[in-house]
């Protein structure tokens, strides 16, 4: 004999089975119409706005001009710099400042400054003097890069001299310096009566040799 209590749930079975089934038949009868999108694609994600540039004639850097760059012995590194708007020089150090400039770093091999003003940084090239204001971005991933190890002062002297020391000796002379050189060395084994190179005489050289009585004429 069935007890009620299964009876009561099988027909709750039978019912939530049924439901579901009359769900899934209505959203796919939905389904032709969703897929026709009558309401046009969903808006695209908006784009982020270009990073502004600041212009080298805005910068506070725009008055100052990087003079020198020198390692010291230890490998630190110091800039020099002139500022024509306060008409001063100075030497700074990494993280020193001074006028409330700031060194922020320096990179001897690239010859380049990076300096500090407020919340305003700016890049100096040494040999060119140009200058890169840095937008907020930027400045982010100058703070944020590594730093490159460096050999020491010591290390990069000794290198030098190494590099001079293999380097091979170059000729003294080249290109028409040289066989100038040789036309020149030949008349005078010629007129010490010694045996002369395997170069032909120019009409000038033989001339010259036939003038001297050195070489008798062409008859």
């Amino acid at each position: 004999m069935i007890k009620p209590r299964h009876i009561l749930w099988s027909a709750l079975l039978v019912v939530s089975v049924t439901a579901w089934g009359e769900t899934q038949t209505t959203f796919e009868r939905y389904q032709v119409i969703l897929d026709r999108k009558p309401f046009g694609n969903p808006p695209a994600a908006p784009l982020e706005p270009p990073v502004a540039t600041i212009p080298p004639e805005q910068s506070f850097a725009r008055t100052i001009r990087m003079s020198a760059l020198v390692e010291q012995d230890d490998g630190s590194i110091r800039v020099g710099l002139i500022d024509a708007q306060g008409n001063q020089s100075f030497f700074l150090g990494e993280g020193e400042s001074e006028n409330g400039i700031e060194l922020v770093s320096a990179d001897y091999d690239t010859e380049e400054a990076v300096l500090r003003k407020g919340s305003e940084m700016a890049v100096l090239k040494l040999s060119s003097g140009e200058i890169q204001a840095l937008n907020p971005q930027q400045q982010q991933e100058r703070m944020n890069a590594p730093r490159s190890q460096r050999m020491s002062y010591a290390d990069r002297r000794a290198a030098r001299e190494r590099a001079r020391r293999e380097a091979p000796p170059q000729p003294k002379y080249t290109g028409e310096e040289l066989e100038k050189h040789l036309q020149e060395y030949q008349m005078e084994v010629i007129r010490q009566g010694l045996p002369p190179l395997p170069i032909p005489l120019t009409p000038e050289m033989d001339d010259q040799l036939v003038t001297e009585g050195v070489l008798p004429p062409v008859q």
